[in-house]
């Protein structure tokens, strides 16, 4: 583990708050120190990787991932989650929504950041997406996994596991 991705670490471990059995992650953003240190941290994950855009998806993802393509100086692709009538939540790019060009490319390399992964599903539903497009997967790095998911190379700062051994 880095230096980076230890600091972070520490202090997402010690600004974590519980509501009952789930994380209370809204307290995360009020802390400059681990806003500082969540950059480099997610950055030092994949620290081999050599990503052309940082995949945020709405909405936590939209403050994570221009925090990590400063650290590479490359730029951010917004992920817009747009709900259905039955209910189910599409994941669309710019281009997807009638903007200018944002869907990644061909030879683009694709490093999606993300607070929380619990199952997995929104991040093989943004893997899918850099995929199909003809652009190369990297891996998912995160503040805090509930499980491993090695299957789409998600790297955390944490686990929630260790994150409620902490709060005793």
């Amino acid at each position: 583990m880095s230096e980076a991705t230890a600091a972070a670490a520490a202090l997402l471990t010690r600004c974590t708050a519980w509501a009952e059995d789930r994380l209370a992650t809204l307290a995360w953003w009020t802390d400059a120190e681990l806003l500082r240190a969540l950059g480099p941290g997610l950055a030092a994950l994949f620290p081999s990787a050599r990503p052309t855009l940082i995949a945020g998806v709405q909405s936590s993802g939209y403050l994570l991932a221009p925090l990590v393509a400063m650290q590479r100086g490359v730029g951010m692709l917004a992920v817009q989650k747009q709900p259905q009538p039955d209910g189910s939540i599409l994941l669309a790019t710019l281009d997807d929504v009638g903007g200018v060009a944002g869907r990644p490319r061909t030879g683009d390399r694709v490093l999606l950041v993300d607070d929380v992964v619990e199952t997995g599903a929104q991040v093989a539903a943004v893997k899918d997406l850099v995929v199909d497009s003809g652009a190369e997967w990297l891996g998912a790095a995160v503040m805090v996994a509930y499980q491993p998911r090695p299957d789409l190379g998600v790297e955390s700062l944490t686990t929630v596991a260790c994150l409620r051994s902490a709060a005793g």
